[in-house]
């Protein structure tokens, strides 16, 4: 298989673990064919991966996990992926959206993992990620989502 090739992990929405994934495929078009075999497809949902992604090749580069509020620069939460977990690290930055009980888009977080010399560089690499997140409209629709969510407990 070639390196950095796309894979598709069906699974449940609203579950985040791996153990849950039902299967996996190399091109999107027979995951979407396995979910339509359900009688009921609303409950599965399909998520990309990379296979074999290249390892980071930047020694002088650590994962850092960042968390910010969508008004203030401040880090919430800053932490580096210690040594152990240095080797297993790919070179693949991640970015959610998540809300925690507030009655308000701006009570949500931007949670993060970058890649980054220092922290310094680090917290202005997230901050930029999360300004563009909002300015293209991808904060507004996680808030859609988690209200749409919501919703559906009440």
């Amino acid at each position: 298989m070639n390196a950095d090739k796309r894979i598709y992990f069906v699974k449940p929405k609203r579950y985040d673990v791996m153990d849950e994934v039902y299967a996996v495929f190399d091109n999107k078009e027979k995951a979407q064919q396995f979910i339509g075999g359900f009688k009921s497809d609303a409950c599965l949902e399909i998520i990309d991966g990379i296979l074999n992604p290249d390892p980071i090749s930047d020694q002088k580069q650590s994962a850092y996990y960042i968390s910010i509020e969508q008004t203030n620069s401040t880090a919430r939460d800053i932490f580096m992926c210690d040594s152990t977990c240095d080797i297993e690290e790919t070179k693949n930055e991640e970015h959610n959206i998540c809300f925690y009980g507030g009655a308000e888009s701006h009570h949500g977080l931007f949670i993060s993992k970058v890649f980054a010399e220092n922290e310094e560089q680090a917290l202005r690499k997230v901050i930029d990620i999360r300004n563009e997140a909002i300015v293209s409209g991808e904060w507004d629709f996680a808030w859609e989502r988690h209200k749409l969510h919501q919703s559906r407990f009440k």
